[in-house]
């Protein structure tokens, strides 16, 4: 059986996962929102992660390019919030 090489890319999009689900959780038990554009990079930069991934996997240059404009729209509408 071969082993899957922890590849850089899953790091950081587990890390980003966590990130995105610990900020989100916080906001809605505490009810404080003043971190949700921290929340939409952090979520934007994940989409980025992930269409890089897919494009690597699968060289289509479609489905990376729908999650890269999925991020930078994305990381726009966070940017334009601050």
């Amino acid at each position: 059986m071969t082993e899957k090489k922890l590849d850089i890319l899953v790091f950081f999009q587990i890390f980003f996962a966590i990130s995105v689900i610990l900020i989100g959780v916080y906001g809605k038990v505490t009810e404080n929102f003043n971190l949700q554009p921290l929340l939409l990079i952090l979520m934007g930069a994940m989409l980025l992660i992930i269409g890089l991934r897919e494009y690597k996997r699968t060289n289509s240059l479609l489905r990376g390019l729908i999650y890269l404009s999925i991020s930078l729209f994305i990381l726009f509408v966070a940017v334009k919030a601050l």
